[in-house]
């Protein structure tokens, strides 16, 4: 797991590891300055770019900028670098390495922003590679009009790659709907920033990759006082358990569910199967009684268990004992997909929770059942995970969805905290939170935005906790396992062809990955 920094609290981490390590920050900008030279070098051989054009600033940022001119020029790489402020404006480090590249000769060319909208009409018919370098991470208040416009015209410019250092400049906060230049890249400097991995920052930064800037992920751990970070595949080896070779299906994770109404029988056979599929050694799903020829026909190696319904199809209170029976047998619970909200089934749900010792995943309409009953769970001891996405977290908390995106480490940590629950908040990225610890994931993609792709999810995380038994840790390998399905299947089939069952067919490779066997 790799350390996830505030933009304006990563300033003052670095300040403390310099002064700590006693390293001149001088080296950091020619370490940070020479790898990332090194891979716009590799872009620019790829993208056969014509012409590299780095906009610089007058702070640190710009000091990147110039020390990356200095080495493409040692690759025989020639750029132009564009003061977007006066020479007379740069100080410190950064004022140090222009006035070095001043001195290289004609691999450098030095032209002022207000020259930079006559010199791209000259080089339009070529292919560009842009380099932000303006601001950085520290960047405060607004971007003026003069540059914004700047920005808006590089952006209309087809041929072109920008590769942005550390931030996309000016970007203060990941919810801004500012103008800013549309990254394909981000270079980001020791770690990465929480402002570039979310909602209008994620969309405009592009692929994120670290650059090595002579400082260990280990030394930023030390100041990660909020406890945000990104995991990774490597994270995920020893939480799921490997089959012993004396061992039986009931020794291998046993999973209750109970899931599906009318009409959405979908939901039960895609969760149900999904924990099957993710190496749950038994699974009994619990569905209405009159559904239960639909999906006796439809899951052949899941077990259905047909209960007492409603007249709406839908669970019925006068299953409780049933259940009870059932949930003493498994290991763990999955309640939810598709069950609909009649308010007998809804009042089923909060009873086997607060009457039932059970280890749960709580998804869909289980989710809304604690609507206005949000106490009910806080004696469970977090070994309940709650899976909403940003819609129905809103419906379940009262918090605007926008408020939600707006502060969403604040908002889901308090919750997870107060509730005493694992939160699976479910949006792009997705996140993970016990109350203490904040987990990002770093798997998934856009193809994942499809019907049935939250149940696939819900079983995964089910399947694992049946497994390991322990509820975080299910919660940050399911949550991974399916973004990394996605992208496999994003891989194949692009944006927007996805459906969910495809998902379950990629756990097999994704677990064959993460476990090397």
């Amino acid at each position: 797991m790799k350390s996830v920094f505030f933009n304006n609290e990563v300033l003052e981490a670095e300040k403390n590891i310099i002064s700590n390590l006693n390293i001149p920050s001088l080296v950091l900008m020619e370490n940070a300055g020479m790898n990332s030279a090194n891979f716009i070098y590799d872009v620019c051989k790829k993208e056969n770019s014509d012409e590299i054009v780095i906009l610089a600033g007058k702070g640190n940022n710009a000091g990147d900028g110039f020390v990356i001119a200095r080495h493409l020029s040692n690759l025989n790489i020639k750029s132009s670098v564009v003061l977007f402020y006066p020479e007379s404006d740069l100080k410190g480090d950064a004022l140090i390495n222009f006035n070095v590249i001043k001195n290289i000769g004609d691999k450098i060319k030095i032209i002022s922003s207000d020259g930079l909208i006559d010199y791209l009409k000259t080089v339009l018919r070529l292919k560009l590679l842009f380099v932000d370098s303006v601001f950085g991470i520290g960047f405060k208040g607004e971007l003026d009009g003069r540059i914004k416009n700047l920005f808006s015209e590089i952006n209309k410019i087809k041929n072109k790659k920008v590769i942005a250092i550390d931030t996309v400049s000016g970007l203060k906060n990941y919810f801004d709907k500012d103008e800013y230049l549309n990254a394909d890249f981000t270079l980001t400097m020791g770690i990465k920033k929480f402002n570039s991995v979310f909602d209008k920052g994620r969309e405009v930064s592009g692929k994120i990759v670290v650059m090595n800037i002579g400082i260990e992920g280990e030394e930023f751990d030390r100041y990660n006082s909020r406890k945000i970070f990104e995991v990774e595949s490597a994270d995920f080896k020893n939480f799921i358990p490997k089959r012993g070779i004396n061992s039986n299906k009931y020794t291998n994770g046993k999973l209750f569910v109970l899931a599906g109404s009318a009409g959405f029988t979908g939901a039960s056979y895609l969760c149900s199967l999904a924990s099957l599929k993710m190496g749950c050694g038994a699974v009994i799903l619990g569905l209405p009684e009159s559904l239960n020829p639909i999906l006796e026909s439809k899951t052949t190696e899941v077990i259905t268990f047909p209960l007492e319904e409603t007249e709406e199809k839908s669970l019925s209170g006068f299953a409780f004992q049933k259940i009870e029976e059932k949930i003493k047998w498994s290991n763990a619970v999955l309640i939810g997909p598709g069950i609909g909200r009649n308010p007998e089934t809804l009042a089923l749900v909060r009873r086997i929770v607060t009457e039932c010792d059970v280890t749960a995943v709580l998804d869909a309409d289980a989710i809304f059942a604690f609507k206005g009953y949000l106490e009910l769970l806080k004696k469970q001891d977090k070994k309940i995970i709650l899976t909403p996405h940003y819609g129905e977290f809103s419906n379940l908390t009262g918090i605007k969805t926008e408020d939600i995106k707006n502060n969403i480490y604040e908002i889901s940590v308090e919750f997870a905290r107060k509730y005493n629950i694992i939160l699976v908040l479910k949006n792009s990225p997705t996140i993970v939170t016990d109350g203490d610890e904040f987990y990002i994931n770093s798997a998934g993609r856009e193809n994942l935005a499809t019907i049935g792709s939250g149940d696939v999810l819900s079983g995964i995380i089910a399947g694992v906790l049946a497994q390991n038994k322990n509820p975080l840790k299910s919660a940050l390998a399911g949550t991974y396992i399916h973004g990394r399905c996605g992208d496999i299947l994003y891989e194949k089939t692009g944006p927007d062809s996805t459906i969910a069952s495809e998902l379950i067919s990629e756990l097999q490779n994704v677990k064959k990955e993460l476990l090397g066997f």
